[in-house]
């Protein structure tokens, strides 16, 4: 009996022991080392550099217990979500699953690009604090469908020519304009094609040579249509982008987009040189006439 009494007192100061052992090294609170930040990520991403639909669920995952009842009221007013002009988005902050986590749920925010806050005061069960404030940026894509941006205004985003911008480039008298909006322009397509157009420097509209591709979603969830234009004269231009260009969320520009450019001038062929293009002309003709004559 004696003996079993003394194996009995020898486990209960073991399981004392463990206990002691566990707390001290986190397994509630952390014990007495520092927190850190060990990941922010939305789904297997990294958080950083993103590009996350509004409305995503950002996990942040720390080294201690950051979701005791004690800490958890001053964690969550140290976790913003700011614009790119420091304004703060619409998130919620919330415990996660587990001890070391939470969660920043996003609201139905604007495409832009955003940082994620966090505060030095930032603390664990264990009393430490985070230290150093932390920033991480992410971009947020068009929200809604897709297809309209939700309520979103319309933007036009670029307009170029190859790879550089329409304003005061100089073009060839043949090429292609991209035009590229922020939104979803494919369900207003044939108005939104009326209300752009290339004008001369006298204002006379350009019809002849012009032509749209169907507006389409690039990469970034923007949408762009391809304006070929062919045979223009040497000269001053304008591309008029009108205000009544229409998203598919029924939003428009809101106001005329004007853009100078100018097409480069073509040489008039010397008396020479017109000479002998004429007479290439005429020896290529008889050449043809030859060839028929063999055929026959």
């Amino acid at each position: 009996m004696k003996r079993l009494s003394s194996v009995i007192s020898i486990l209960i100061a073991l399981l004392m022991v463990m206990n002691i052992s566990a707390y001290a090294t986190g397994g509630e609170g952390g014990g007495d080392s520092a927190l850190t930040l060990v990941s922010a990520k939305v789904g297997e991403a990294d958080l950083e550099g993103s590009k996350i639909p509004s409305g995503s669920e950002i996990v942040l995952t720390f080294s201690n217990n950051v979701t005791d009842e004690t800490v958890l009221a001053n964690n969550i007013s140290k976790i913003k979500v700011k614009n790119a002009e420091g304004t703060e988005a619409d998130c919620t902050v919330s415990a996660g699953e587990e001890k070391t986590v939470l969660t920043v749920t996003l609201g139905t925010i604007s495409k832009g690009d955003y940082t994620l806050t966090i505060g030095k005061e930032l603390k664990a069960k264990n009393e430490n604090t985070l230290g150093t404030k932390v920033e991480i940026a992410f971009s947020v894509k068009g929200d809604g469908s897709g297809t309209g941006g939700g309520n979103n205004p319309l933007s036009l985003v670029s307009v170029k020519a190859g790879n550089t911008d329409l304003k005061d480039a100089e073009l060839e008298g043949s090429g292609i304009i991209v035009i590229t909006f922020d939104r979803g322009m494919n369900e207003n397509q044939s108005a939104n094609f009326e209300q752009i157009g290339i004008y001369s420097e006298d204002g006379t509209k350009v019809v002849s040579g012009i032509t749209f591709s169907d507006f389409t979603k690039n990469d970034e969830g923007n949408s762009y249509t391809e304006l070929k234009y062919e045979g223009l004269k040497g000269g001053k231009y304008t591309l008029k982008l009108g205000k009544d260009l229409k998203a598919n969320n029924g939003n428009t520009l809101g106001e005329d987009v004007v853009i100078s450019f100018s097409i480069a001038s073509q040489e008039e062929p010397s008396f020479i040189q017109r000479i002998l293009d004429f007479v290439m002309n005429i020896i290529n003709t008889v050449i043809n006439f030859v060839k028929d004559l063999f055929k026959r």
